[in-house]
């Protein structure tokens, strides 16, 4: 299995396929820092998509 890399972008630069590819691919992995990256493609696909929550 080849390992699959993130796109060579910051997360707001990253096209809608690109998102949500990052998060299938990488939802399961046990990496803490992958881990914050999953979850700030979530707020970026969110955000896109009107269902951001205002950040306190």
């Amino acid at each position: 299995m080849t390992e699959q890399r993130w796109p060579d972008k910051t997360i707001p630069e990253f096209t809608l396929e690109e998102l949500c590819a990052a998060i299938e691919r990488h939802k399961d992995d046990p990496n803490p820092v992958t881990q914050d990256l999953v979850r700030s493609c979530w707020r970026e696909w969110e955000r896109r998509h009107g269902l951001a929550h205002d950040e306190v």
